[in-house]
């Protein structure tokens, strides 16, 4: 098949890492002999905005308006300093500069915009002064964005472009029209799109602030005769029943799904083999061949996308807020799909979460291994839909069993599975951060939607975590369908009280959207909500919905910010959750003391696969002495259980044939419940 292809990222997504949809897709096209280049035209652009030429395009263009905002006057009149600052800026947050931090935290260099005026660097104290520096460097390139947004591009931001156009339910009439407009932004971007030169360009398009470039780079491959096949997470979602002709003058293929399947097939017809196409929309209609088995990749592959150039920003102190946007995560994946499946307000029905499809352990720490080596990095973001524990066991003993030394955080779900041992041998295997949904934490809600935990089940979980030294963010929600007043106030209220007990150290509120492809949406009437007769829309995934049984959930907004915002800083703890929504809310009925009492549960009992996390046992004249990550324990006794004990402790290292504590139990010598509490303080884990 000798078809080349172009993958592409339009502008924009992340700053810091490259979005992982292309580097996937190039691992399965190259395991199959095609040649795959990858571009990532975001942070392609960003670097032409934020350089030195640019900045001068810029104000070029801007000096002789006489109708600008005030920042921009002031923005105009600092013009040298803002060009002669442009280029340390992306060198220090790139990491190729750090020696400029000092002068930017210390020196008047910057010119400060509105943005980097308002920097509160209080939350980040004296030993994080080069991430403060990166912070306010990052609120500096903020106030550059602004500037553009509000001259020369209204539709640009620091992470998306013409966001506004595609998000909810639109038509694509404006999006056509500005797709006939060129600013200063969009030639800079044609000139990029020029550069790529093969037959085939396949478009990745994650978010509606994607869906612009994509279309703008699509129109101008295709009039040069190339063939733009277009997919991604924001096609799977809002473009799976598009019905618009005009879609049409900017690809020529939109693939729905994992792309892998789909992609191969129409490589495959275009160089003249059989139409298997599947998956697949064309303005001839919907394609639905039989699918090409494959096996689609399970770990990203960077191989001709440059790395170097990346930002690491940093837009928040908070620390859960950072793994999104500071540092470069390497991506793989423990499993295809959702093992729950069940949540109401999730598009469960789609195939990226409904098919269930586990990663095989080996082949996945073997890819973790290439990574390291071809990338030089050792983070890794786990991009699963909710990694499941046993995959996370499993991947974390081979990990330790083959000695590889990364950092990695992904998304789970609170479930009673995550024990303090379970999460202490993922902290082992290089574990920083997991994220997952508590939703609202209402008993009544949580059952109705199928969340399938409760609030003590979250609570003991993310406790595990914590205790382990690993970063614990939640996703929460309001506004779900009948959600009461009464109950928002007590979600806050148990969200106080998880973060005075210290079992989460971030969250953030999300408002609840009805989407088409979730249970809420199959039967509304279950559910208790009405969907008004839809207009035609050229996107269709959000769904306007009326929720009658519901409270006015537009008043919670910026409370529930509010309250969260003191809850990460440590503040808030001793105000009343009522308070936070002004006069009138009604009183939390929750018991103030609910979270603390199921974190004094005992834990579950022991037993399961032994694995000891610390080195090798050695005997002295004090006895054994056991070394653990916290520091040396010397076990005193006969000598014969010191022996055995020995043995079994290197019995159940990682990489040893499992060893479960019913065994050990059974063969142990008197006194062994004594001698098990001191070596699970070491290091002993039963998972």
């Amino acid at each position: 098949m000798p078809i080349a292809i172009t993958l592409a990222l339009p502008p924009l997504c992340q700053l810091n890492t490259p979005y992982p949809s292309i580097s996937y897709l190039a691992r399965f096209l190259r395991s199959v002999g095609l040649e795959v280049a990858q571009r990532d035209l975001g942070i392609e652009l960003a670097l032409r905005v934020y350089s030195r030429d640019g900045l001068a395009a810029i104000f070029d263009s801007i000096a002789d308006r006489d109708d600008l905002p005030e920042p921009a006057w002031r923005a105009l009149a600092l013009r040298r300093h803002y060009e002669t600052a442009i280029e340390g800026v992306v060198a220090f947050l790139q990491g190729r500069d750090r020696g400029l931090g000092p002068r930017i935290l210390g020196t008047p260099w910057l010119p400060r915009g509105p943005r980097s005026a308002e920097v509160d660097l209080s939350g980040f104290g004296p030993d994080a002064q080069d991430d403060a520096a990166r912070h306010l460097a990052t609120r500096w390139l903020s106030d550059v964005a602004d500037l553009v947004t509000a001259c020369i591009d209204d539709g640009f931001a620091l992470a998306r472009y013409q966001h506004h156009l595609a998000a909810g339910a639109v038509p694509f009439a404006p999006i056509a029209e500005r797709l006939e407009r060129t600013t200063l932004l969009d030639g800079w971007l044609d000139e990029l799109t020029d550069t790529i030169t093969t037959p085939v360009v396949g478009l990745s398009v994650p978010f509606p602030g994607n869906l612009y470039a994509a279309l703008r780079i699509g129109k101008r491959l295709r009039a040069r005769g190339q063939y733009i096949v277009m997919g991604g997470g924001y096609v799977n979602t809002e473009l799976r029943e598009v019905d618009e002709p005009a879609l049409w003058s900017c690809v020529d293929a939109l693939t729905f799904d994992e792309g892998e399947g789909p992609l191969l097939a129409i490589l495959e017809h275009r160089s003249g083999g059989p139409d298997r196409r599947h998956r697949t929309l064309t303005a001839a209609g919907r394609h639905d061949a039989p699918p090409v088995e494959v096996k689609p990749a399970r770990a990203a592959d960077y191989a001709g996308l440059r790395l170097d150039p990346y930002l690491n920003l940093v837009d928040s102190p908070n620390p859960a807020h950072r793994l999104w946007s500071d540092g470069r995560w390497n991506k793989i994946t423990i499993a295809h799909g959702c093992y729950w499946k069940r949540c109401a307000f999730c598009d469960v029905h789609l195939d990226y979460i409904a098919r269930f499809d586990p990663t095989p352990t080996p082949s996945l720490v073997e890819q973790v291994g290439e990574l390291v080596r071809t990338t030089g990095q050792r983070g890794f973001h786990l991009v699963d839909e909710a990694a499941p524990p046993r995959g996370l066991r499993d991947f974390a003993l081979e990990l330790l069993a083959q000695g590889e030394a990364i950092s990695w955080w992904g998304n789970i779900r609170f479930e009673r599975a995550f024990t303090p041992d379970l999460a202490r041998l993922l902290a082992a295997s290089g574990c920083v951060a997991v994220t997952g949904g508590l939703e609202v934490a209402s008993d009544r809600l949580l059952a109705r939607m199928e969340k399938g935990v409760t609030v003590e089940q979250v609570a003991r979980a993310a406790r595990a975590f914590t205790d382990a030294g690993v970063l614990v963010h939640a996703y929460l929600m309001y506004g779900f369908p009948t959600e009461t007043e009464q109950e928002t106030v007590d979600s806050l209220e148990l969200v106080r009280q998880l973060f005075a007990a210290g079992a989460l150290r971030s969250a953030f509120w999300h408002r609840f959207v009805l989407t088409r492809h979730s249970p809420v949406y199959a039967n509304p009437a279950a559910y208790g909500v009405t969907v008004p007769p839809e207009a035609p829309s050229f996107a269709r995934n959000d769904v306007p919905h009326l929720d009658p049984l519901g409270a006015d959930h537009d008043r919670f907004d910026s409370p529930l910010v509010r309250a969260l915002e003191a809850y990460k800083s440590g503040r808030g703890f001793d105000r009343s959750a009522a308070s936070w929504f002004g006069r009138g809310a009604p009183v939390a009925t929750e018991p103030p003391d609910r979270v603390a009492r199921a974190l004094a549960e005992p834990p579950p009992p022991f037993g399961g696969r032994l694995v000891w996390l610390g080195g090798d046992p050695l005997v002295d004249d004090d006895g054994l002495v056991l070394h653990g990550i916290d520091g040396p324990l010397t076990l005193r006794g006969p000598q014969p259980a010191l022996d055995w004990l020995g043995d079994v402790l290197m019995a159940a290292r990682p990489g040893e044939p499992p060893l479960s504590w019913e065994e050990v139990r059974a063969t142990g010598p008197k006194g062994l419940d004594r001698l098990l509490e001191a070596v699970r303080r070491a290091g002993l884990v039963a998972v």
